[in-house]
This record gives C-alpha cells, structure tokens and sequence, in this order.
C-alpha cells in the first residue's frame, strides 16, 4: 500500500495543473446555455409553431447567406432558440429562427465557450492535446479509484462529512480533507473521467463495448447520391416534409450537407428514449428528390452501440437532470481542489520535514491546531495520503 500511495501521491502532483485545467473548464461549460442567453437575449425565447413552420423558409436563407460554407447546422431548441451554423473557417454564427437574422458570428478564440471547449477537449493543442487528454482521463480513473482503496477501510470508519471541509490551511487538515473529499467525489470523477476517455478512445472501446454486449456492429449512415443526380435541389420545406414524416416522434435536431461527391442530406433526430440531446436516429435524404434514402433508429441498435451513444450525454451533464448537473459542477471543481489542495499540502508538509531532519530532530507537523510527531508517529500515519 506504501508503493501505491507514493504513485498516487506523485502522480497527482505532477499532472495538478492540466487536471486543474480540464476540471475547472469542464465545469463552466456547463454555464454555456445561460452564457449564451446572455449575450443573445432571443435565444430565451419559446419555440412556437409559427417558428417551427418556418424552419424551411430560414434554411433558404442560411443557404443565401452562407452557401458552401456550411458545415452543419445546429436547429432550435429549449433554451438556445436559433439556429446554429458551423462553417468552414471554423467560425459559427446564430439565426434567429423567425427574422432569419443573423444575431452573431464570432470565431473560436472571439467565444468564451468555444475557448473553454478547445482546453476541455483538446488543452488548446488540437488532435495531439485530444489524444494527451484521453489519457489524463484514463490516469483520474487510476487515481480516483487507487485514492478509494488508500481510503478504505482505515478511514471510512472515521469518516466524517465535515471532514471534507479543511479546518485551517495547515498541510495535515488539508491532508485530511482531500481524503475525505476524495472518498466523496472519487465515484463521478472516475464516471466523468471514464466516460471523457471513451470519447477520445470512441472507436477502440466502440469495437470493445460491441463484442462484450452483443456482437452487433452498429448501423451507421451509409447512403449514396451521387451529386448532379438530379437538376436542382428540391425546396427545404419538402426535404423537412419527408424528415418529419420519418421517425416523427421528433423534428431534426442537426443536418449535415452532402460532401465528397455524395450530395446526400443527413439529418439527426432525438427519440423518446435517447439521452443524447441531439440524438443518434437518422434521416438520410435525396435533396433531389425530397425522398427519404435510409433511416436509422437508435433505439434498435445494439446494446453495445447504446451504450456509446449515452457516453456523450452523461459526461456532459447533458442526462439526469438539474440534480446530475449539480453533481458534475461539484465534481468538477471538487477535483480541481483535490489536485490543489493534495499538491500544495504534501509540498508544505515536506518542506516542513526537511529542516527538522537536516538538524537530527524529529519534525512536527500542524494539525487542526495541535502539534504532534511526525511521519511515524500512529496519529499521522492515520491521516497521511
């Protein structure tokens, strides 16, 4: 057990300040809605059924606006009620869903949330950050888990809630309260943490979850049409006439353009029962004749693949309600301090030690206002991570 807490203890150490990172950014965006809603009021707005039967007037227009630019495009929803447009500078703008307006357009590092999404997912270094990042995560599983069995069973019969919370900023009830904390917070930072390596990992542990659950591969989009296969694109109000009429539990949450010579329209739909918020159902669509060409329910797939699709949905706070985002911002920002508050009061407990042992002297530690021996003292050894 020595061993293992020495691993944890220097570990933890030296990745505080991208753990601080991650965390800390993770935990705001879970401010971006309200962000948002600040800076463009409409966006507050209640969907109504006039906006909604316009949607293909408005995608007329974004198609004038933007043409060849568009990447995806984001529909109206509770809460963000605009459409979002991702274009291919990386840049994205906001439509007003009944104007048709264009309320904003900003590039990523004009945002704040797109700032704080580029060091969540990438730490500000693009795919190689994403990749680093996938592996941070995969080292808090490591810790979360390795600082619950330093925790058990010795400390979990003297556990305390108060004890999370440090008396002072001495390095031993800092100490004592980042076990405590951590008791406390190491089953969602390992489920946050687990659940951010599989999406960077999406494809390995895809093929991993398949072969453990079921065997069946996923259905993914597949549908070709080839582009020019007909003369003009048919208008946007019959190309969402057939999306509607297909899995019409729900309206479109996304639609991409066609790309690569394949002129085919993929919208993405959220049915009863999906978590992910912009859902995993879809709608393949021949723009040239308004025809439905493939659809895919997400709610038929295999376990395996549903359990990919919820990945997304639980790490962003996005499944369980007002309650689970609580646990995710407390989560986030309980982690932060755990790699704080461990590194700084290890840090300070050491150099604490190092005169003491220089001078021959046993060294005495603070702790909750009392002085006691050190390191081997049987009080400390109690509290020692």
């Amino acid at each position: 057990m020595q061993i293992l807490r020495v691993i944890h203890r220097w570990i933890g150490i030296a990745l505080a300040i991208p753990i601080v990172l991650v965390a800390a950014s993770g935990g705001l965006l879970l401010f971006k809605d309200p962000y948002n809603r600040m800076r463009f009021p409409a966006l507050a707005n209640p969907i109504t059924a006039g906006d909604i039967a316009g949607y293909g007037e408005r995608l007329e227009g974004i198609d004038e606006t933007f043409g060849g630019e568009i990447r995806l495009i984001r529909f109206p929803r509770e809460g963000a009620n605009a459409f979002l447009v991702y274009l291919a500078d990386g840049s994205e703008a906001f439509v007003h869903p009944a104007s048709g307006d264009v309320l904003g357009r900003w590039h990523p590092h004009e945002s704040l949330p797109a700032f704080l999404f580029q060091l969540h997912a990438h730490l500000l270094a693009g795919e190689a950050g994403e990749q680093v990042n996938g592996y941070l995560a995969l080292v808090l599983v490591f810790l979360g888990l390795t600082g619950l069995l330093l925790w058990w069973p010795r400390r979990a019969a003297a556990f305390r809630l108060r004890r999370a919370l440090p008396r002072s900023a001495s390095p031993g009830d800092l100490l004592r309260a980042h076990a405590a904390s951590g008791a406390l917070l190491a089953i969602p930072v390992v489920l946050f943490a687990a659940t951010g390596a599989g999406l960077v990992f999406y494809e390995p542990v895809s093929r991993l979850a398949t072969a453990l659950f079921d065997a069946r591969a996923p259905e993914a989009p597949s549908a070709v049409v080839p582009e020019g296969a007909g003369a003009d694109r048919r208008p946007w109000t019959e190309i969402l006439d057939a999306v509607n009429a297909t899995l019409p539990e729900a309206g479109p949450t996304m639609s991409y353009p066609g790309a690569g010579g394949n002129a085919v329209l993929t919208f993405r739909k959220s049915l009863p029962g999906e978590l992910h918020p912009n859902g995993r159902s879809y709608v393949l669509v021949d723009p040239y004749r308004a025809e439905v060409v493939q659809a895919i329910d997400a709610r038929s797939q295999g376990r395996g693949t549903r359990l990919m699709h919820a990945l997304y949905p639980v790490h962003a706070a996005m499944a369980g309600g007002v309650v689970f985002g609580l646990v995710a911002f407390v989560s986030a920002f309980g982690l932060a301090w755990l790699a704080v508050g461990g590194s700084w009061a290890f840090l300070a407990r050491s150099a604490r030690r190092r005169p003491a042992d220089a001078a021959g002297t046993p060294a005495r530690v603070e702790s909750g206002g009392h002085a006691h021996a050190g390191p081997d003292h049987p009080r400390w050894r109690t509290t020692d991570t």
